[in-house]
């Protein structure tokens, strides 16, 4: 009987949910299965407002707030974003994108001041053709100075049958040209380059307008924008100047003179070779250094008699009777 009740709580232990009947005795192999303990964990997590407590030795140190006052800063200003679901990532990515629109826009900005720099500057500079006979290797790039201080370049080179024509863009409008001044293409350096020198000369002028300016013809005292001047090549004008002095000694008979004074002083240069090689042979040489030993020993003898006879006046009774000697003469004459 028992077997058969502990078979029937069997098959109703078995049955589905909803077959199964409950019975007020449990079975004797549940009994012994204990109950397995349910593990939970508690994760502690700061609340949005919470402060965190005062660290003790935030007391003893008086730069602790100061330290903390940025890390306080950011903390705040991000508890906004957090509540309306920013979290780290998305603000770092801000961040980051913020810095390159931030760059990009400075970069704009800077390259903009530039450019109006560049078209302020453009519109500062003018241009005036220099006019030369030859070309004398001025091209595209040639410095143009101003007593050695360079002041603008050479942009364009026009040439024809008549003369070649330099378009020179002066850098600043500031920097005036007098219509007075002499220009020159010189050369110079160890690579022999080629420059456009601009000398002013006396008197300088005052001038009242600018080569902008619409009025700076009439005032007729520097060189306006767009105007010609003539320029001159510097070796040339030395030539000119050295020219006239080559045909007068040219004509003249100074060149003869000095062919004739160079072929007297070969001349004269030749005889006293040979005077030199008669005239010191040895036995002219001894009678040399005879003549010298004598001669030394003359003029101490000389020396000696001159002694003797400033001595002998040196004696006061001696030059006495000298001068009662004269005046006895004197008397008698």
């Amino acid at each position: 009987m028992p077997s058969s009740m502990a078979a029937g709580t069997t098959k109703s232990l078995l049955l589905p949910p909803p077959f199964a009947s409950a019975s007020s005795r449990p079975h004797p192999r549940v009994a012994f299965l204990a109950p397995r303990p349910r593990r939970s964990s508690l994760l502690a997590t700061p609340a949005p407002n919470a402060t965190p407590a005062p660290d003790a030795a935030d007391g003893t140190n008086p730069f602790a707030a100061l330290i903390q006052l940025p890390h306080t800063l950011w903390r705040r200003t991000l508890q906004p974003l957090g509540d309306y679901g920013f979290g780290k990532r998305s603000v770092w990515e801000g961040g980051v994108g913020l810095f390159m629109v931030s760059g990009a826009a400075l970069l704009a900005l800077a390259l903009a001041w530039l450019r109006g720099f560049q078209l302020r500057s453009r519109f500062r500079k003018y241009n005036t053709v220099f006019e030369f006979t030859q070309a004398c290797g001025i091209c595209v790039g040639t410095p143009v100075r101003i007593r050695g201080v360079t002041v603008g370049s050479v942009v364009r080179v026009d040439s024809s049958l008549r003369s070649i024509d330099a378009l020179v863009e002066v850098e600043d409008d500031k920097i005036i040209i007098p219509r007075n001044s002499l220009v020159e293409v010189n050369q110079s350096g160890l690579l022999m380059e080629t420059l456009i020198d601009i000398t002013p000369k006396d008197p300088l002028p005052a001038p009242s307008l600018g080569p902008l300016d619409p009025d700076c013809a009439k005032e007729g005292l520097i060189l306006c924008d767009k105007e010609r001047m003539k320029g001159q090549q510097g070796i040339e004008a030395l030539a000119e100047e050295i020219q006239p002095m080559l045909s007068e000694v040219r004509d003249s008979d100074l060149l003869k003179d000095v062919e004739t004074i160079a072929k007297g002083l070969a001349d004269a240069s030749g005889d006293l070779r040979r005077l030199k090689s008669s005239m010191l042979t040895p036995e002219n040489t001894d009678l040399i250094k005879q003549s010298i030993f004598t001669l030394i020993f003359t003029l101490k003898n000389i020396e000696s008699i001159s002694s003797d006879i400033s001595g002998f006046t040196g004696d006061e009774t001696t030059r006495r009777n000298i001068k009662l000697l004269i005046k006895s003469l004197s008397r008698l004459l």
